[in-house]
């Protein structure tokens, strides 16, 4: 399986891509100073991180500097060679993006006690036949502002988990860079 990356920077007329070699990146300051530098001074910047059937990262420079993260499963980030980059978020778990609370998925509020602990032993059951061990990480609302909300994300990671190109052309066909990122491959 091999790696692919790319730097993708909005120059107000499109995105194009950077000749930057992501690896270099000693960790993600040295990314976001990387995409900074070799960028335009007014527009924002990606970086993509791919690994090939297994997970992706999107790093995201905003126009006001602000930096947003993007990981498709958090263990196999770990297990790469680009851990060092996404140090600060391996142990970032989705929290703001769980589930509704149960009483919002149908469940009848008058049900009684042992109809409740049924159903939660119900939902742990189905939850084990999951693959737990892929969990997503960092702002799932990285493209919010640029139609992609965090929810549509997050689908498409649960439903492409082992293709993340497929993924990776989704957003950058929603944000404007799948012609550059594909040009790239």
């Amino acid at each position: 399986m091999s790696y692919f990356s790319e730097i993708l920077a909005d120059t107000g007329d499109g995105f194009r891509a950077l000749d930057v070699d992501v690896r270099d990146a000693t960790d993600l300051d040295s990314l976001v100073d990387m995409m900074r530098t070799t960028g335009s001074d007014d527009g924002e910047a990606v970086a993509v991180i791919e690994h090939e059937d297994e997970w992706f990262g999107l790093v995201r420079l905003c126009e006001d500097n602000e930096v947003k993260v993007f990981l498709s499963d958090l263990r196999a980030v770990e297990l790469s060679p680009f851990a060092v980059i996404f140090t600060d978020y391996l142990d970032s778990r989705p929290d703001a993006y769980e589930a509704e609370p149960e009483d919002e998925f149908g469940l009848d509020e008058e049900a009684s006690a042992s109809d409740e602990d049924e159903d939660e032993e119900d939902e742990e059951v189905e939850m084990l036949d999951f693959d737990g061990d892929a969990e997503w990480g960092g702002d799932a609302d990285i493209y919010a502002d640029r139609g992609l909300p965090a929810a549509d994300l997050i689908e498409q990671v649960e439903k492409y988990r082992s293709d993340p190109a497929r993924v990776v052309a989704h957003v950058g066909e929603t944000v404007g860079f799948a012609d550059q990122l594909e040009a790239a491959r």
